[in-house]
């Protein structure tokens, strides 16, 4: 009964990841739909011939009969049938074509017999409803040369005169085929982003953890907005995604501080004192969750400090929102070789400690192996509880794995159904040959009827490729 619940919860989550994955392409589907239907209406309209149709009707009576014998009407259907031969002939069409004065009839005449009685429609169709009309007028001027050649007994009488066309037999219903080829164009690229999605070998759900990775799952952070209201977009305390931030929704917070206890559980298991935070790709939310890592052990009363080493895209000083005249950052230490108590700075006069950076920096390497790094993670390892260092992402750049020989453990943040298994499990491969190794990993951005809050958060910015 618990696995028929738990599969049940997989296929859930996995509908709502592939709604996600439609939804973040919502702007694609829309222009490419668009697109196609525009196309459409071009080439309707370059394509589209007006056709107009004439019709009169005949009565077909054979001669020399009285009216008892009209009334066989086995007999006058035969006659009728022959004529229908005779209208629909080509020796007719070339002496209407020769009265026209045209070398050819580009018209499309058709006779039809009305079932059950002597009378025949002629129509004829053509480009225009003049054309039509004069076509039609030379065939009933003409047909008598070649039925009387043919059908020497046959009588025919009109019942009802020609007139002019008013309007095309096929009207152009130009808005109704584009949005038919809008609505297909949609349906169709919905369809190939949904099967994308299922196909796709990523992370969907909780469960998938245990089953595709080669570490354990340590949370999960419920998916969150980080703007709550348009009214708070002028304050610059709108974009904060720290669990004190009143705006926060319950299961953002409460997630976060569990996924931080269950750190700090493993980390106690292990001895481990200095923690690398980081991400395969960027825009996980690493930046984010390492933050909220670091304030959740302060807040279980420890003394915390949080290094921002990714020196490529330095988020923590945004987070925190720390003016840029405040203090020296930690690339200006490492360059200076400054004291190091110059780039401490505490948080709200809590427990917690933050060595920052506030501008990205081009000597990568000679940083990392500066021995003022070294010397400042070994002063905090020895003067704090733990320390936190958040990094650049693994994938994009070859810092993570120098930092990691530094750190006692590392954690792993992972987007919800964002990036390939086989890249996440490649870079626990690199950390755990490091001495760092993974504890576990945190999901990130997760969207379920247990978790409230929707949304997307994280940094932006680009990295460069990794060497």
């Amino acid at each position: 009964m618990e696995e028929r619940i738990d599969n049940e919860t997989v296929q859930q989550i996995d509908l709502i990841s592939m709604l996600k994955d439609i939804g973040r392409e919502w702007l694609t589907i829309l222009l490419l739909a668009i697109a196609a239907a525009l196309f459409a209406d071009i080439w309707i309209c370059a394509t589209y011939q007006p056709e107009y149709r004439t019709s009169t009707t005949f009565v077909v009576t054979a001669k020399g009969m009285n009216n008892n014998i009209y009334q066989n009407l086995n007999s006058t259907k035969e006659l009728a049938s022959q004529f229908t031969e005779i209208l629909g002939s080509n020796v007719l069409k070339k002496k209407v074509a020769q009265d026209l004065g045209m070398n050819n009839l580009n018209v499309k005449t058709s006779v039809d017999l009305v079932p059950e009685t002597n009378l025949i429609t002629l129509s004829v169709k053509a480009g225009t409803a003049a054309e039509s009309y004069r076509v039609l007028q030379s065939v009933m001027e003409n047909y008598n040369t070649v039925s009387d050649y043919a059908i020497k007994n046959v009588i025919i009488e009109t019942i009802q005169q020609p007139s002019v066309a008013m309007a095309p037999i096929n009207p152009l219903d130009e808005k109704r085929t584009v949005m038919k080829v809008f609505v297909v164009t949609a349906g169709c690229l919905i369809v190939l982003l949904a099967g994308i999605s299922y196909i796709r070998d990523t992370i969907k759900n909780p469960g998938e953890v245990s089953t595709k990775l080669d570490t354990r799952l340590l949370g999960t952070i419920a998916y969150e907005k980080k703007s709550k209201a348009l009214s708070m977009k002028r304050k610059k305390d709108y974009l904060s995604m720290l669990i004190q931030n009143p705006l926060r929704s319950f299961a953002y917070v409460e997630s976060s501080k569990m996924a931080a206890s269950r750190v700090r559980s493993y980390m106690d298991k292990e001895d481990a004192k200095v923690l690398l935070v980081t991400s395969v790709m960027e825009n996980e939310g690493k930046s984010t969750v390492a933050a909220n890592l670091a304030l959740s052990l302060a807040q279980g009363g420890s003394r915390v400090m949080l290094i921002d080493c990714d020196f490529r895209k330095p988020a923590q000083y945004k987070i925190f929102n720390v003016r840029d005249n405040e203090e020296t950052d930690l690339g200006d230490v490492l360059i200076n070789h400054a004291s190091t108590e110059k780039i401490i700075r505490n948080w709200n006069n809590s427990g917690l400690y933050m060595i920052l950076n506030k501008t990205s920096s081009n000597a990568i390497e000679t940083l990392l192996k500066s021995m003022t790094l070294k010397q400042i993670i070994a002063f905090c390892r020895e003067k704090m509880d733990y320390v936190v260092i958040d990094t650049s992402p693994l994938a994009l750049v070859a810092d993570t794995e120098e930092l990691a020989q530094m750190t006692d453990a590392s954690v792993l943040v992972v987007r919800q159904d964002t990036v390939l298994t086989k890249d996440i499990n490649d870079a626990i491969d690199i950390l755990n040959n490091t001495r760092g190794k993974v504890l576990g990993c945190i999901l990130n951005g997760v969207t379920s009827q247990n978790m409230a809050g929707s949304g997307h958060y994280g940094y932006g910015g680009h990295y460069g490729k990794r060497a």
